[in-house]
């Protein structure tokens, strides 16, 4: 099962790094979107952020998510929760 899984993740790895077609690039600078590396990576951040500010709080969420385990060096943080217990 994990050999599968990193198959898969290898094959997604692969396409989202491809770069985007020509007319995708076209619709993405119409856009206001100027891409040095015009990849389907960087254009599935477009869309999961345009998403975002549209209001779509899963979209708000999973923005917050990626960019989190991204600064924690790849590991998604817990909430810590600090009880006071000294008795003030």
């Amino acid at each position: 099962m994990k050999k599968e899984k990193t198959a898969l993740r290898d094959a997604l790895e692969a396409l989202l790094d491809e770069k985007l077609p020509p007319a995708q690039v076209k619709s993405l600078k119409d856009g206001g979107y100027l891409l040095k590396k015009p990849t389907r990576k960087a254009a599935l951040a477009i869309s999961i952020y345009e998403k975002a500010v549209s209001g779509d709080l899963s979209a708000v969420k999973e923005l917050r998510s990626i960019l989190s385990s991204e600064t924690a060096g790849g590991t998604c943080g817990k909430a810590v929760l600090i009880i006071d217990d000294t008795g003030n």
